[in-house]
Order: C-alpha cells, then structure tokens, then sequence
C-alpha cells in the first residue's frame, strides 16, 4: 500500500480522522491542511509521536497544491452545529463558502482524485461542492448516512439479541431530520424483517433513536467526533482496497437532482455503481419528500447567498 490521503480541517472530526486512518494502517502518507496552520502543526506533532507505536507512515502540513495530488481528500473543515436548537440553514450559510472556497483552492483537481466531503450539513455540501467543480460525479461524495445506518442496526441488534454485523439495515436521503428507514427492504441473517420481529412501535422508536443520537451526544459533550471519524476511515478502507462494499453514502441521484444518501457500491473508483432498492410506497414517498425539503433548502440557500452577494457589491 502506498497511498496517500489529504485530510483538509483539522478540528476534533478531522484530527480524529486521521488519528483512526493511522490506527487502522490505511495511509502511508498522511496530508493535513488548516488555515489556522499553528494548530496543524501542533496537531502534526502530537500524531507524529503516535507513529511510533504504530506501522510505518509518514503525516505532515501540507499546502493545498500538494494536497490536490493525493489520492483520497477528505474535507471536514467548517463550523460544527453548536446544539440541537441550530438550524441547517444557519449552519448551511457558514459552511458552503468554505467548502466552495476550498474546492477552488484545490482546482485543478487530478481526474484520480477522490473527495470525500465530512462538512455538514452534508447532503447540501456534497450538492454544491459536484456544482463547484468539473470532477465527475461519482468521484465526489458524502460521508451521508453511513454512521446514521450503523446506529440504526446497533439499536436493532440490541433488540432482537442479534449482532449489528447480521442486520443488514439502511438509512437512506437525508443525513438529518428528514431521514428514512427502508425497514421494508431489511434483512435479519438473511430473512425478511417481520412484524413478529420487531412491531411498528419498535421501528419507530428504533428509527428516532437512530436520528437523534447526535443531537443527545451533542448536548452531552457539545461534539461528535469519533463516530465519524470511524466511518469516513471505514469508507476509505472500501476505496483503498476495492472492496466494493454496498453503503449508503451522500451522493448524487439524478432523480431529484442532488445529493442524498442510497446504497452505493464503493470500490477504487469512487462510487462505482448504484444499487438499486426496492421500496414501500409509503418510503418512496417519505424519500420524494426529503428530496423535495432539500430542493427548497437549497433553493432558499442560493437566494440567501445571492442577495447577500448583490448587497455587498452594492454597498
């Protein structure tokens, strides 16, 4: 393996990142880039000492001309939602000129090249960092609803006394509020979720707990960081080795137009197909309705930044 990854934001998620990427021997060369280049290199340091109780790699700060080159970016740069009461929007505001100043700061950006955006609200800075740039699609994606899915299956598993690892659940649109639960297409070692599994009231429950988690994380230690940051290096684990893996991540579905998380396979190339998942109506259209939340979200995003534009250029 001689990879190299980039990893521009070095707060708690992408200092933690890189941390979990070196535990688990994916990186042979690390890249970190900050603007606040004092704190990266203190980071730099504190993750070099580390290098000596684990295999051979090498980490240091990097510019964004040499982080363009490496194999996999993984954007986490941006402001983290401060509590549960702060709205997408808002946050949205914040985060988009960033991601999209980066994107330009990257340019241009080897066809090789994949970007993985960890910034949230994800789905809408995966949507606009594809419109900033030329890069194909499917090299362009989200961290999405990965964790979101792992939550949902642990709960489950706790339920029915049967490992994570045999439930084979999804959360799909959305990474937020407006998420959905395919319970429809969920496997239990192989056999169909029944009703006699687990009954409507359990779902629900199960569903919201899943969605809710980081609000209740959130409001107990004010951040999420290490789930995360396990499920980004879990993703970059699937692109180093080809594995070829089917997760649900945020990217993009030309039916709605945008970035929402389905079941994708993720090997080398990126995305390198959809796959296909039959849904309930009753899914189909909880999904249509996320897609069209996010439509207006963005919408209301791009007259927002469109009108703050014209008024400092008139100003």
């Amino acid at each position: 393996m001689n990879n190299t990854i980039a990893i521009i934001g070095i707060g708690r998620v992408g200092a933690t990142t890189a941390y979990t990427l070196l535990l688990k021997n994916l990186v042979a060369n690390l890249l970190l880039v900050d603007v606040n280049e004092e704190r990266c290199e203190g980071e730099v340091r504190d993750l070099a000492d580390a290098l000596a109780f684990l295999p051979a790699a090498h980490i240091r700060q990097a510019s964004y001309s040499e982080a363009r080159t490496a194999d996999i970016i993984i954007i986490c740069a941006g402001f983290a939602q401060s509590n549960a009461k702060e709205t997408r929007l808002n946050l949205a505001q914040k985060n988009r000129p960033i991601v999209e100043q980066i994107i330009k700061n990257l340019e241009p950006i080897p066809p090789h090249t994949i970007i993985i955006l960890v910034t949230n609200p994800v789905d809408i800075m995966t949507t606009f960092a594809q419109r900033a740039t030329q890069k194909a699609k499917n090299h362009i994606f989200g961290s999405g609803t990965w964790l979101d899915t792992q939550r949902l299956r642990r709960y489950t598993g706790e339920i029915l006394a049967i490992a994570p690892e045999s439930i084979d659940a999804f959360v799909i649109g959305e990474h937020g509020d407006a998420q959905c639960v395919a319970w429809s297409q969920t496997l239990v070692g192989g056999t169909p979720l029944s009703t006699n599994m687990l009954n409507t009231e359990q779902r629900n429950a199960i569903a919201l707990k899943a969605k809710n988690e980081v609000y209740a994380i959130i409001e107990k230690k004010c951040a999420t960081f290490f789930g995360v940051a396990a499920c980004v290096a879990d993703m970059c684990q699937a692109i180093i080795f080809d594995e070829k893996r089917v997760l649900p991540v945020s990217c993009y579905q030309p039916e709605y137009n945008l970035c929402l998380s389905m079941p994708a396979v993720l090997g080398k190339e990126g995305i390198e197909r959809m796959l296909p998942i039959t849904l309930s109506p009753n899914e189909t259209k909880t999904l249509a309705q996320s897609a069209q939340s996010m439509h207006s979200f963005i919408e209301e995003l791009s007259s927002t930044t469109a009108s703050s534009h014209t008024k400092n250029r008139d100003s």
